[in-house]
């Protein structure tokens, strides 16, 4: 006689997805785990972003082990985060198993060390009427491409549910259906993700179109690809692949997602970087790619203020360099004569150094009150923006040349009545709320891309709060900054 399961609960016939991956292609350690994704959201840079306040669509990621793909893979997620998100649509490219069409799940959530994400039922349920669409739970037991997005999804939309899809082997008129199809779904709270690495370079992939100038070549193929994928037409797609049997693993999700958002959308380059770099050899090499798609708006812009002159611009900017120098080669700092200081640089101003390394933070500490001379802040908080952020390690002295200077010089904050009054690009803000404090310069906002209410998420997460914790008994303040850069002096 056949189990009756009417009656047992509900929990025990729920269907889970575990990671084929953890403790193999990341660490199964969850405390590890969340630190290490944290570590790649805290440094990635989206300035690019900064010329558009409208809604992101979609980003294409890398799926590598994340020793490898983790940090171009945050830019795209740093992109995300903060946002309204409910559902993501998660398209990978199918590896293991020889597929056409796309594979649906069986499951209602999907399992990482971080724990579970829920699967999108209902909408899996919608898919299954379009015959693109088939249930294959084999295409899920190994496929990693799915997975390696998980996690990430887990820190930045930790409420929002997914919609996994392994995609097989497509035409350009499937890609151009089952983009239809998603574009029905992409409300204002959706967004999709496109899994993939980009060009498989050398003997173990079999392509091996140029033997010469390898990280240049591999960056201008990575380009080409980019150019075609912002027609946000899969047949242009289609025959940069055709012309150039470009080794792009994850071409059919990217072709999927390019049909699915809005022709109006705007395709923006955000991190490329190769396994060939990071690893120092050539002989076999990935590219990984972050990109994102947005819809066009008005920017932001900083509205900075004039503090110090250009003279004591030019002398902080040295001593800062100077100090860089010294510090990390363990070298005793640099002496200062106070009489051979510019008058502006004795002027007492909170006073914040930044550095960055390809455009990427590497380290930011300052003080907002000036409580000593302004030259004296520039060498002491260069030295705790190299050594003491507790987002990075250390910076070294082989890295130091690779480093670019910022300097802001901060006026004496003053309270708001509230978030209301906070003039985005004009104001640096300081959030208090239940004893934390966190602070954003003036050019947070414009170099992310944010919008006011999206930018005091992001303030009240820093200062380990909810993130709605600003609407309500927050306490504001505002200072504007004077901010200069190394490469504005040379």
């Amino acid at each position: 006689m056949p189990k009756d399961t009417s009656l047992e609960p509900k929990e025990a016939q729920k269907k889970v997805i575990v990671s084929p991956v953890a403790g193999s292609w990341y660490t199964d350690d969850p405390v590890e785990l969340r630190q290490e994704l944290t570590s790649y959201l805290q440094s990635a840079n989206i300035a690019p972003l900064s010329g558009y306040t409208g809604r992101i669509y979609g980003v294409i990621s890398p799926h590598a082990g994340y020793r490898y793909s983790g940090r171009v893979a945050g830019h795209s997620y740093k992109a995300l985060q903060g946002k309204a998100i409910k559902r993501v649509i998660v398209l990978g490219p199918s590896h293991y198993l020889p597929l056409r069409g796309i594979a649906l799940p069986d499951a209602s959530a999907w399992k990482t060390p971080l724990g579970e994400i829920q699967i999108d039922t209902e909408t899996i349920e919608t898919l299954k009427q379009n015959p693109l669409f088939q249930t294959r739970n084999d295409a899920f037991t190994r496929e990693h491409s799915i997975d390696m997005q998980m996690p990430f999804l887990q820190i930045v939309a930790p409420q929002a549910k997914v919609v996994p899809l392994v995609v097989g082997k497509l035409s350009v008129d499937d890609a151009k259906k089952a983009g239809s199809a998603l574009r029905e779904l992409l409300d204002e709270q959706t967004v999709i993700v496109a899994s993939s690495d980009f060009t498989h370079y050398g003997p173990n992939y079999g392509y091996i179109p140029f033997r010469e100038n390898k990280a240049e070549n591999l960056k201008k193929l990575a380009d080409d690809a980019f150019k075609a994928i912002s027609t946000l037409d899969a047949q242009k797609f289609f025959e940069h692949l055709e012309a150039t049997d470009d080794t792009i693993c994850g071409a059919m999700p990217i072709s999927v997602l390019i049909e699915a958002i809005p022709k109006s959308a705007v395709a923006v380059p955000l991190k490329f970087d190769t396994s060939g770099n990071i690893v120092g050899d050539y002989t076999n090499s990935v590219s990984y790619f972050s990109i994102a798609f947005v819809q066009a708006g008005k920017a932001v812009e900083f509205q900075g203020v004039e503090i110090v002159d250009k003279e004591t611009q030019k002398f902080l900017l040295k001593l800062s360099r100077e100090t860089l120098k010294r510090h990390v080669r363990g070298e005793p700092l640099p002496e200062v004569n106070e009489k051979d200081v510019p008058k502006d640089a004795l002027l007492k101003y909170g006073v914040f150094v930044t550095l960055k390394k390809h455009g990427d933070l590497r380290g930011c500490i300052g003080s907002i009150i000036g409580v000593e001379p302004l030259f004296k802040g520039v060498i002491n908080n260069t030295i705790n923006a190299a050594s003491h952020d507790p987002r990075f390690t250390p910076v070294s002295a082989q890295e130091e040349p690779e480093l670019e200077i910022e300097i802001s010089i901060l006026t004496p904050p003053k309270d708001v009545r509230s978030y209301e009054d906070i003039r985005l690009g004009r104001d640096g803000i300081i959030l208090e709320k239940d004893g934390r404090r966190a602070l954003f310069l003036p050019q947070v906002a414009p170099e992310q891309g944010w919008d006011l209410e999206t930018t005091l998420s992001h303030l009240a997460m820093k200062a380990w709060l909810p993130a709605n914790a600003w609407k309500q008994g927050a306490r504001f303040q505002t200072f504007q900054a004077h901010v200069f850069h190394e490469s504005e002096h040379r």
